[in-house]
């Protein structure tokens, strides 16, 4: 059938080659032009996907663009509150209820896996490639210091390289201007249902020039997001209240009429003070949780610092992106259901009586991360463009985590089960090549290509009682340093075709990858060192377009793709220890249809609605510690989604203009985690309104929203198959209200 399928696309890509490349007499002026836009018109955006500024109906590639001024009204500055609101995005949590997206289904499941969708911010890659070095979780990033995000959906590893096997999240910061001096201040408060107390923010801008040729853009912000879980044991209200604050400063300087040097620092901290799930359990009711006193917290801090220079020599364009990225997290897991058991054992390690006490981990993770890139472009003759390239990354990772026990009603620690302690580094060196052959005005193909080389290495040394217990060696244990290599090829292929100047056809061959690595305590037993990279090939045909004067536009989207070698956990029979190994082959295949329209001046209906059948081709072979048959159902997709967001502005009295918003979004019914036996977790389908309003007068906005009017409970992650605790489930936002000033100069 794959060989049907691919057939099909290219067949029907020969005759619309055949045609376009037949002799024509003024080619190109047999095209009728196109009027210019209307002043009730779409706005025309502008992203950059293909690492060029090009109009988002003109890229070869589905791409959602999410404008941040709309999450800044709504107070939609998590990525719980937005993601589910783009196509083919799934979003769920780790065990440490950090979050973790994937994209068109391209997931096995969550915690300390090596993450499948890439994250970028002005092009520097952020965050570890590896699981073992924290990259299993996605930045929180606020969207006050963006000037969007762009979603990129399917393997994007020709481009971006590791970790884009299933789509890239790529952050655009804001760019200071000459144009003149301005800025802007927001000031708002929230409360939420069952909510302690009331949340609120604060944030604020101001763009200087300060010479012709330079300007700088200063930010910052804090906000408070309310809690609304309770815990009745130790008699907590609001115990997942929620702290962010941070600023970013960057500088643009441009001596010539060529040259650019751009240089932007950002720095975050977010603090959470306790766990965000609830517990399903017959002595608790809605929003609540029993977990032990003083766990459930996360501090993540995370910095970028990029320096990105642009010039123009003769015919080639020159691009250097210089980045150093930290990331560092800190959390306090109630880890009893897991480790339960050890209470039994808390008399002979520490003297403390059988059945007292429970256990908590606690994860300290750094990432240091340095990127450089160095790329050209530049014409061939008049009908062929180039781009070539080479990137560099080099990350450190130490990652301690230990297991204490510990009292549930105070959190005291009386004993320290075990102290374990890993460091891990990742370099990539990669080169990259794109053509594209403009065949004709309306036809040309896209050939892309890279080779990128990956080198590890990872150390752990164990102690505590816990180590003779389980590993049946002395305290503390020493696995030793082991280093691994391995490469990865990429390619792209994309013929694109222009019915018009405003309507776009195209077909997409793109692969991606997402890094193997060493296995963690492996070589204590003699199991295999290390795994290797899994690779997904996706074939696509596309169709975007604007149509009625620039009032209308669409995107839509066939796609199919191949994932193989994917990274599975086995058990090794003897020792009885976990190995990562590749295994088992699944596919998937779906169709994404997005549509932007302003029927009348001031009116704006945006829909999209998405299909995906993600699930295994292959089973998971003989001593895979997890059970998947072919057919089985990937985790964390929904076959189905879709959304509905109409917003109307109109005028009131003299210069004041209002405004009414409202969006519905759709997420289908999902299955958790792949688990040792056919069980799985069901997560069933809901549906999320929010609602907007404001009124304008001059540089003044005042808007009043409320977030998941129905105050649905959508189940995110937990249950069968997760830890620590299987009657933990983590949901979305109970019914938000709240109301936003904002001033701008």
């Amino acid at each position: 059938m794959r060989a049907r399928r691919t057939y099909g696309v290219a067949g029907v890509w020969a005759l619309i080659a055949g045609a376009a490349l037949e002799p024509r007499p003024g080619f190109g002026a047999d095209m009728e032009p196109v009027p210019g836009p209307r002043a009730d018109a779409l706005s025309e955006v502008v992203v950059t996907a293909e690492k060029r500024s090009e109009r988002l109906q003109d890229v070869p590639i589905p791409v959602s663009a999410i404008t941040t001024e709309r999450l800044l009204d709504n107070n939609e500055t998590r990525l719980a509150d937005y993601f589910a609101k783009v196509p083919g995005v799934n979003f769920t949590s780790n065990v440490r209820g950090a979050p973790v997206i994937a994209i068109r289904g391209l997931a096995t499941g969550t915690d300390l896996v090596n993450p499948t969708v890439g994250i970028v911010i002005d092009d520097v890659p952020f965050g570890s490639s590896t699981g073992l070095g924290g990259g299993d979780t996605t930045p929180d990033i606020d969207p006050s210091d963006l000037e969007r995000i762009e979603v990129l959906r399917g393997p994007q590893g020709t481009l971006y390289g590791a970790s884009s096997l299933g789509g890239l999240v790529k952050y655009v910061t804001r760019a200071p201007s000459n144009a003149g001096t301005s800025g802007t201040l927001q000031l708002g408060v929230s409360g939420v249902r069952n909510g302690a107390e009331p949340g609120y923010n604060a944030r604020g801008s101001v763009n200087l020039p300060l010479t012709e040729s330079m300007a700088v853009l200063v930010s910052a912000f804090t906000h408070q997001d309310p809690g609304y879980i309770d815990n009745p044991t130790l008699g907590l209200r609001g115990v997942n209240e929620s702290h962010s604050s941070g600023g970013r400063i960057s500088a643009v300087w441009t001596p010539t009429g060529t040259l650019s040097v751009r240089l932007g620092a950002l720095y975050q901290q977010t603090r959470t003070d306790g766990a965000g799930h609830i517990i399903v359990d017959p002595s608790l009711t809605d929003l609540q949780q029993n977990d032990t006193r003083h766990t459930g917290s996360i501090d993540k801090k995370l910095q970028s610092y990029n320096v990105t220079v642009q010039d123009k020599l003769g015919p080639v364009d020159l691009t250097s992106v210089t980045g150093y990225t930290v990331t560092h997290i800190n959390d306090v897991i109630d880890y009893s259901a897991g480790f339960g058991f050890l209470s039994d054992y808390t008399d002979q390690a520490f003297g403390i009586p059988v059945g007292t006490t429970g256990a908590t981990m606690i994860d300290n993770n750094q990432t240091h991360r340095f990127n450089q890139e160095l790329r050209l472009a530049m014409p061939i003759g008049t009908g062929v463009d180039w781009l070539i390239g080479a990137f560099y990354t080099h990350e450190r990772s130490p990652f301690s985590q230990g297991v204490l026990a510990s009292l549930h009603d105070t959190g005291q620690s009386v004993g320290n089960w075990a102290d374990l302690r890993w460091y891990v580094t990742y370099a990539e060196y990669a080169g990259f090549t794109d053509f594209t052959f403009h065949l004709t005005s309306r036809f040309d193909i896209q050939l892309g290509a890279r080779e990128s080389k990956i080198e590890q290495a990872y150390h752990e040394v164990d102690s505590g009682p816990l180590v003779p217990l389980f590993e049946g060696n002395p305290s503390p244990l020493d696995f030793g340093l082991v280093s691994t290599h391995s490469s990865a090829f990429t390619y792209l292929a994309t013929p694109r075709y222009k019915i018009t100047p405003d309507t776009m056809v195209y077909a997409r061959l793109a692969s991606g990858y997402r890094p193997g690595g060493p296995n963690q305590t492996a070589s204590a037993f003699g199991l295999p060192l290390e795994f290797k990279p899994d690779k997904a090939r996706s074939y696509e045909l596309g169709l975007k377009g604007d149509l009625a004067g620039h009032r209308l536009s669409y995107d839509a989207s066939l796609y199919y793709i191949d994932w193989r070698d994917i990274q599975l956990l086995f058990i090794d029979p003897n020792s009885g220890f976990g190995f990562v190994s590749n295994g088992s082959r699944a596919k998937s295949q779906g169709a994404e249809l997005s549509l932007d329209s302003r029927p009348l001046a001031g009116l704006d209906v945006s829909a999209w609605v998405a299909f995906n059948d993600a699930k295994l081709t292959d089973p998971f072979p003989p001593g895979s510690q997890l059970v998947g048959s072919q057919g089985d159902r990937l985790p964390f997709g929904s076959r189905f989604s879709g959304s509905l967001s109409i917003e109307q502005e109109f005028p009131l009295v003299g210069e004041v203009t209002g405004g009414i918003a409202a969006t519905v979004t759709y997420v289908g019914d999902r299955v958790g985690n792949f688990t040792a036996s056919q069980v799985r977790q069901d997560y069933p389908a809901y549906a999320r309104t929010d609602v907007n309003a404001r009124v304008k007068y001059s540089d003044w906005t005042v808007s009043v929203y409320v977030n998941n009017v129905t105050d649905r409970r959508g189940v995110l992650y937990g249950g069968v198959g997760t830890l620590p605790n299987s009657a933990a489930f983590e949901v979305i936002t109970p019914r938000l209200i709240g109301f936003n000033l904002v001033r701008t100069f």
